[in-house]
């Protein structure tokens, strides 16, 4: 049967063999392997089926049935040969496309691994190396030289001649510009390659660093479109570069080109590192520069206004008194600039921190804006406040001095970039629902009511242009320096405003048109308080704004020019039934008139006028009109609405004079408390209205004359008040004992923390000997002249700091440990008061110390002692 099947496949090379162990015998001997074999599988016991199914199990790729024809026979093994060669073809194809994988996978591990450059390309063309059948590898770049050639960077050779950049800076790689093609599959090859870009081969070439021809396959590196260098392999000469290898090297290419931009990068962020760090030093040290200049500057500052705080109560003449006036002005400004730098290098520290305080919400708001009053109406600027305190909770809790800052920084830029025309101020509020997130709250987990609060600001300035409003934020900016050099301050108002806005969680926002105005807002997220809460705290007994009910019953007359001041007043007064508001003189009399012919009575109880000096006689006019139409002994109250200036003032005096009757004043701003206490004054003063309901609030003017009359009284008792100052800087110390002993109170004072605690000691034993006398009654005097009855310290002391002064006393026996503790800072309290609570000290004044504030402290804290 073997002889029969060699003579019948005799156009094949044909190898016979007897059984399985000849086989292998036959394989070894040849050492080839077969590209076919034909296997008889017929065992005995066993039928043709069986067998087939046994042979297929084991391995074979196909079978014939006996008895079979021989043409059968013969297609059968040409078709399983040629499935054989084309197993074996993707068998190869597979293995080689996963050693490209796993080269390219190498390459850029070793891309990633944060090698030197150089290192990087040298280990990658040694892996080249080791995959393609080729003589020479190198990387060249781009960068010639004044002799026009290619500098080598790279370079692996069958030699093992592994040559580093560093070591082959002076070599370079030259090909002959006069290349001859050797056969005409170079012209069939570069034609071929024409659709691949970056791609060159020459089949026969000569190079000069190898002083030989050779086979070229060259692929372009290209960093951002630009042609960085090649990557060149070399074979003998005429040797032909498959497709596969042809792909392999433009792959490669691609990923070097990946590599050197990683390289690259890594060397631009390590440099930029360098010069973030940098910068941040630079910028610690800057903000650690101004922060202490600031406080150096506070200390002396703090003694010139504490000083000239003290002359408010002095005889001086009018001279003189303009002349302090001048300079408390003077050293306000400067103490204003100071904080905004000490701030600045607070925020750039992010020490600030905001507090969380119950505080009421419109008294904030109408405070700070009255405090601007004066300089808006010394340049006759219309200052408005419009907002529906009917809406606006009472109390709220969040940080009243960041939130007063913030609206302090925007009204200061507006009046001092506005010249005319008005800046309007609108308070309203968002409500949100929210799920509470704090785990101590008995209401965590659940929808809670949060609120948001809108602030708008708009003036009739001088603008921003546009192309400087994204300056605006940024610290030591004034936008255009030619419009706002004639201004002063440092242009740190807004950088500061919109920090805190966002510590806060809200955002600040601006628009502007140069020449027109601008309009600044931000939000400013609150705590809202529950009825209960408010409840249980006896100093919050009235929880929102209620309009008294005595000005509820009035007749209100507006006219005023502006359109925004008569809306403010409308808004105060929704509660009002009867409430006319009119732009011109003319309508506001007619409608007057009217009123009295329909219903035979006057028209109105009170008349809200605009008062300027360019309408002085056309007030007046109007005022005598109105005065004529009263019936039944009305009596009009009339109220001009003014700037606070001294020749509004006196304008409006000597107007008041010529119409008789009821008349008065209101400045500008108009606020909710102002209008209050106005109505207030005229019940009072005027008795224009009856009262009827005993519980409504009395003017406060008057319960602080009260207040004043019952410590005067108390005056001579001070004398026997002993306070210890302790500072260690010489200027501060004898600013805050000259004040308090203008007070009244007996001073004693001490530089350090350790000599104010001997000396606390020390009069404490002198106390202890005087009541253990004999003669207690005869030194009783003397013994209270030795009673410490309250502590002014700085918390920053040498040898013991204030806090740890505080803790020293607390450990004493009392009634020496229940001495009030006042701590003296420059710093905002939430960057002690953590340290305050813990040290026992009882309050805190912030430098530089005022007369009104000190002496507040001293009484509410000696009472209590």
């Amino acid at each position: 049967m073997r002889d029969y099947l060699a003579d019948l496949l005799k156009e094949f090379d044909v190898f016979r063999a007897r059984d399985g162990q000849d086989a292998i015998r036959v394989l070894k001997k040849h050492k080839k392997l077969p590209d076919l074999i034909l296997s008889d599988v017929m065992m005995p016991n066993m039928n043709g089926e069986d067998s087939k199914v046994e042979g297929l199990d084991r391995g074979a790729d196909d079978y014939l049935i006996k008895p079979f024809f021989a043409q059968e026979l013969i297609a059968r093994i040409r078709a399983n040969i040629e499935l054989s060669i084309l197993r074996r073809k993707i068998s190869f194809q597979q293995s080689k496309q996963e050693e490209t994988k796993q080269l390219l996978l190498s390459i850029l591990n070793k891309i990633l691994s944060g090698l030197d450059l150089n290192e990087t390309l040298l280990n990658i063309i040694k892996e080249i190396h080791h995959i393609l059948p080729i003589e020479r590898i190198f990387i060249v770049t781009n960068d010639q030289s004044r002799f026009k050639n290619n500098k080598i960077v790279a370079l692996y050779e069958d030699q093992k001649n592994i040559t580093p950049m560093t070591n082959q800076s002076n070599q370079s790689i030259k090909f002959n510009d006069g290349i001859k093609d050797k056969s005409q599959s170079l012209t069939n090859l570069q034609k071929s390659l024409d659709n691949i870009p970056g791609i060159d081969v020459f089949l026969d070439v000569y190079c000069e660093n190898v002083c030989k021809n050779v086979s070229l396959l060259s692929a372009e590196i290209r960093l951002d479109n630009i042609c960085w260098g090649w990557i060149k392999v070399h074979r003998s000469p005429n040797s032909v570069w498959l497709d596969s290898e042809i792909e392999l090297l433009q792959q490669i290419s691609n990923q070097i080109s990946l590599g050197i931009t990683y390289a690259y990068m890594l060397e631009e962020n390590a440099a930029n590192e360098i010069k973030i760090k940098t910068a941040e030093a630079a910028s610690m040290a800057k903000s650690q520069i101004l922060a202490n200049t600031s406080h150096e500057l506070r200390t002396p500052l703090g003694a010139i206004i504490g000083i000239l705080s003290s002359f408010e109560v002095a005889n001086l003449t009018t001279d003189q008194k303009e002349m302090i006036d001048i300079m408390s002005c003077a050293s306000d400004i400067v103490l204003f600039i100071v904080n905004d730098i000490l701030d600045v290098a607070r925020l750039e520290a992010q020490k600030i921190i905001l507090m969380n305080t119950t505080f009421d919400l419109l008294e904030l708001f109408e405070s700070t804006i009255e405090s601007f009053g004066k300089k808006a109406g010394t340049k006759r600027i219309e200052l408005i406040v419009n907002c529906d305190v009917d809406i606006l909770p009472r109390y709220i809790k969040s940080d009243p001095g960041r939130l007063k800052q913030v609206l302090s920084n925007l009204l200061s830029n507006s009046i001092k970039f506005t010249n005319k025309g008005k800046i309007v101020v609108t308070i309203s509020m968002q409500l949100q629902d929210v799920i509470d997130d704090d785990k101590n709250k008995q209401t965590y987990g659940q929808i809670i009511k949060k609120g948001k609060l809108l602030v708008e600001l708009y003036d009739t300035g001088i603008g921003i242009d546009p192309e400087y409003i994204k300056y605006a934020w940024q610290s030591y900016s004034q936008s255009d320096m030619s419009m706002t050099k004639m201004q002063d301050g440092t242009g740190l108002g807004l950088s500061i405003c919109k920090s805190l806005v966002e510590i806060n969680g809200g955002e600040i926002k601006v628009e502007s048109q140069l020449g027109i105005g601008s309009k600044f807002w931000f939000t400013w997220n609150i705590e809202l308080l529950s009825i209960t809460s408010l409840s249980n705290t006896t100093q919050f007994d009235q929880i929102s704004y209620v309009l008294p009910h005595v000005i509820k019953k009035k007749r209100i007359l507006i006219i005023h020019p502006l359109e925004d001041t008569r809306n403010a007043l409308l808004n105060y007064f929704k509660a009002i039934k009867k409430i006319d508001a009119f732009e011109t003189f003319n309508e506001g009399i007619s409608a007057a008139k009217s009123y009295r012919e329909l219903n035979n009575q006057s028209a109105y109880d009170v008349a809200f006028i605009g008062l300027y000096k360019d309408n002085e006689e056309e007030v007046m006019k109007a005022t005598l009109e109105l005065r004529e139409l009263e019936m039944n002994n009305n009596n009009l109250i009339i109220i001009f609405i003014v700037f606070s200036n001294n020749e509004e003032n006196e304008l409006a005096k000597k107007l008041i004079r010529k119409v008789g009757g009821i008349a008065t004043v209101l400045h500008t701003p108009i606020t909710w408390k102002k209008l209050v206490n106005q109505f207030m004054h005229m019940e009072i003063n005027y008795s224009a209205i009856d009262i009827d309901n005993k519980k409504l609030d009395i003017n406060e003017n008057i319960f602080k004359r009260v207040a004043n009359y019952e410590d005067i009284t108390k005056s001579d008792s001070k004398i026997n008040e002993c306070i210890l100052c302790v500072d260690d800087n010489a200027i501060s110390l004898e600013n805050t004992l000259q004040q308090v002993s203008k007070l009244g109170y007996s001073t004693i004072s001490a530089t350090n923390g350790l000599e104010a605690v001997k000396l606390i000691y020390l009069k404490t034993k002198l106390l202890n000997d005087t009541y253990s006398s004999s003669s207690f009654f005869s030194d009783l005097d003397q013994a209270k002249s030795h009673k410490i009855s309250l502590i002014f310290t700085e918390y920053n002391l040498p040898l013991m700091s204030g806090f740890d002064v505080s803790q020293a006393i607390r450990a004493m026996k009392p009634p020496i440990s229940n001495i009030p503790i006042i701590v003296l800072t420059a710093l905002p309290v939430e960057e002690i008061r953590n340290k305050c609570i813990a040290s026992g000290i009882n309050d805190y004044l912030a430098k530089p110390l005022k007369t009104e504030e000190l002496e507040k402290v001293l009484t509410k804290w000696i009472s209590k002692n």
